[in-house]
């Protein structure tokens, strides 16, 4: 097999980011964090599912059909209200809502939940590193969405 010549990349600053529609392959990218703390972003299948979300104090919860247990990850990228968009471990769950953990708030609005993630990458300093996906790159078959915190900017190499 001879190399792939037609690999796009998309750079993005905000959340939300559909980088592709329709079957692609996550090939790397370069992740340039701004401040030194913890942060996760997220490469995840573009199939969100909406449901709406409460928060009082530190639990966030979210109210839509699912079948998550504990400690799945999932990206909830916030559509109204003043919760964070992040990427969260859930910490109790049922079949019509589950919990995350957050920084204390009193919050409510919409969200959508992204929750097929193909990789989650974990920054802790303010050091730009890239990295490459093996073989033909993380198939994703329903596009490409990432999920990034507001300290952290991205370029995606897809195709």
């Amino acid at each position: 097999m001879g190399f792939q010549y037609d690999v796009k990349s998309l750079h993005k600053t905000t959340s939300g980011a559909v980088v592709a529609s329709g079957r692609t392959r996550l090939k790397g990218g370069i992740v340039c964090p701004s401040v030194s703390s913890t942060a996760h972003m997220v490469f995840a299948e573009n199939t969100p599912t909406t449901g709406t979300y409460s928060q009082t104090t530190t639990t966030i919860t979210v109210t839509m059909a699912n079948s998550f247990t504990v400690g799945d990850r999932v990206w909830l990228s916030i559509t109204s209200g003043s919760a964070v968009s992040a990427a969260y471990a859930v910490v109790t769950a049922s079949s019509s809502q589950f919990t995350v953990t957050a920084a204390s708030a009193t919050n409510s609005g919409n969200v959508s939940v992204y929750s097929s993630i193909l990789l989650e990458v974990d920054t802790t300093n303010a050091t730009t590193f890239s990295f490459t996906c093996p073989g033909d790159g993380i198939l994703a078959e329903s596009g490409l969405y990432i999920g990034i915190p507001a300290s952290v900017t991205a370029t995606a190499f897809y195709g």
